[in-house]
């Protein structure tokens, strides 16, 4: 029964975390509709032919969320900015299209709820829209890392754009989020079919043992009538025996009523015998085919187990790679910082990026990128202690744990990883290609929360970057 308990708690917090999830996707859905609104609005008033195309993409938000239909919109949207850039109309400075484009409601709350330091913050002047530009890429981008799913697009794409978003980033950034929103959605929808299909499982094995266990208690129950039964018919028949006794007047009329009585209750004997060994036989019939159903459950059981153990396995492992996954780093930076909370011991977080990544995609095509990702990650992993840690955080960036190592240590060792990757010797299309990377450093100090410090080696990171690549910068 302890067993059949842990099942259920784990069938009814696996339906938990399975109603958490299609609450995630909802919201997911609705700032996915919200931004792709705003994004409209912000892009309309600089053709008849895009503008067209806008008011379908909101048209359809506004009804049910149908990523498919959202899909088959790009290719016409992208058509129409194609032309719009042919057109020269993308050239339009900020001034036309502010007097042009409609408000953009915000999506922040007003001055006068937010605290004064971010008040301050938020009465600086937006960057200013260039050249093709229709989005300012700050609010968008900040929007968009509110949900923890596109923190690795967000960080690709403010790798890739300098305040302002182009016509055509607008476009993929579109598409992505589409596809994001699909993917998660299959995903949910696979796992609720998988959890359905293992909760009737073990409700029918569950029905079987209680089937058993009430034809058990009903038989117990006969069981015990039948006993109540023979006693009752044996005390009759020694009590009459006992009167025929007081009442006979000679021998021979004596034996006669003694011969009577003991054969019957004999017989009642004899009934009692044959119905206690059909119930015995059936109980034996019963426990045996229970043994067999129990122990092929205890083989599921096992099957099952294994399988949820290489699901989880699977489920953090980036599957390009063969490395831990963003995942699989959440959970780890939570055990470490729970380790230094109670040791004290140091621990260092190295944020790694492949400097101009996009330009191998461009040149040589996703597959040469997807090789780039896989050799520098195993490249990584294999230079790390058991101890530490080495994950796939998003795109082309890795987040690697030091653990007993301070900044200044770990600054050593990624400088020499630094230098190994440049002499990987990549070859593409025959030509030698040098793939280098850049790293941000940082380790726990005080109080520090695990987010806040991963930010610090992100910026120290985005400082590696801005001294010209292929570099180390301790934050």
């Amino acid at each position: 029964m302890t067993d059949e308990r842990e099942w259920r708690e784990k069938y009814r917090q696996a339906a938990h975390r399975l109603v958490d999830e299609e609450a995630r996707l909802v919201r997911l859905q609705n700032v996915i509709r919200l931004l792709v609104g705003r994004l409209c609005l912000a892009a309309r008033g600089r053709a008849v032919r895009l503008d067209e195309e806008l008011t379908r993409v909101s048209d359809a938000l506004r009804k049910q969320f149908d990523v498919d239909t959202i899909e088959q919109m790009l290719a016409p949207l992208s058509q129409a900015i194609a032309v719009l850039d042919a057109q020269g109309v993308a050239s339009t400075t900020q001034k036309d299209v502010a007097v042009s484009a409609p408000p953009v409601p915000s999506l922040v709350a007003p001055e006068s709820m937010r605290p004064a330091a971010a008040a301050g913050r938020a009465a600086a002047p937006e960057p200013a829209v260039a050249g093709d530009s229709g989005v300012a890429a700050g609010p968008v981008l900040d929007r968009l890392a509110l949900l923890p799913e596109l923190k690795p697009l967000v960080a690709d794409l403010r790798a890739r754009v300098n305040g302002t978003l182009t016509s055509q980033e607008l476009v993929d950034l579109l598409d992505r989020v589409a596809r994001l929103a699909s993917e998660q959605r299959l995903q949910v929808q696979r796992e609720k079919l998988e959890l359905e299909h293992l909760v009737q499982q073990m409700t029918s094995r569950l029905d079987e043992i209680t089937t058993h266990l009430t034809s058990e208690v009903a038989e117990r129950d006969a069981g015990q009538t039948d006993s109540e039964q023979l006693r009752l018919l044996v005390t009759g028949e020694v009590e009459q025996l006992k009167d025929s006794a007081e009442r006979a007047v000679d021998v021979t009329e004596l034996r006669r009523q003694i011969t009577q009585r003991l054969d019957a209750i004999n017989l009642h004997l004899q009934d009692f015998r044959v119905r206690e060994d059909s119930r015995i036989k059936g109980y034996r019939d019963r426990v045996q085919n229970m043994r067999t159903r129990i122990s092929a459950l205890e083989k599921e059981s096992r099957s099952l187990h294994q399988s949820l153990k290489e699901e989880q396995r699977n489920a953090l492992i980036d599957a390009l790679t063969g490395i831990p996954n963003r995942a699989a780093y959440d959970d780890r930076i939570e055990q470490e910082f729970k380790r230094r909370k109670r040791f004290g011991r140091p621990v260092s977080i190295l944020a790694w990026d492949i400097d101009r990544f996009k330009s191998i995609n461009d040149s040589y095509g996703h597959k040469a990128g997807d090789k780039v990702l896989r050799v520098i990650a195993q490249h990584l992993a294999r230079n790390v202690r058991d101890t530490d840690f080495v994950g796939r955080y998003g795109g082309e960036e890795f987040v690697m744990l030091l653990v007993g190592s301070s900044a200044e240590e770990a600054l050593v060792v990624a400088d020499k990883m630094r230098l190994e990757v440049a002499q990987l010797g990549f070859h593409f299309h025959d030509h030698p290609v040098t793939v280098t990377a850049s790293c941000g450093i940082t380790s726990f100090t005080g109080d520090d929360e695990p987010d806040g410090v991963f930010d610090r080696a992100d910026r120290a990171l985005y400082q590696a970057k801005q001294a010209g690549r292929n570099c180390c910068v301790v934050g």
